[in-house]
């Protein structure tokens, strides 16, 4: 379904935004596939580190514009995640199931 909008209306983050503030936080994204979700939040956030099992969709993520300055990226299986407890304020897991 090339070419298809998902969530036009933005819903999806503004009902996030109501339920936690990302102003200045340091965000885990857990299955970023290609970065859909950090992408949109990129204006409030610190930092995102981009987490996805395909080389290719991480790819897709980091070719985004919107997180070149503040985006990493780590190819990791969201069961053994490579981080220190306390690294994020902030952790996202949508649509990976």
């Amino acid at each position: 379904m090339k070419g298809v909008r998902v969530d036009p209306e933005r819903r999806e983050v503004r009902l996030l935004m109501k339920q936690v503030s990302f102003a200045g936080a340091r965000v885990l994204d857990i299955g970023t596939g290609n970065g859909r979700l950090a992408s949109r939040l990129s204006s409030w956030i610190h930092s995102v580190t981009a987490v996805d099992l395909s080389r290719e969709e991480l790819r897709q993520a980091y070719d985004r514009k919107r997180l070149d300055k503040i985006g990493h990226f780590a190819v990791a299986d969201a069961s053994h995640l490579p981080f220190r407890d306390g690294s994020f304020d902030i952790a996202l897991f949508s649509w990976s199931l």
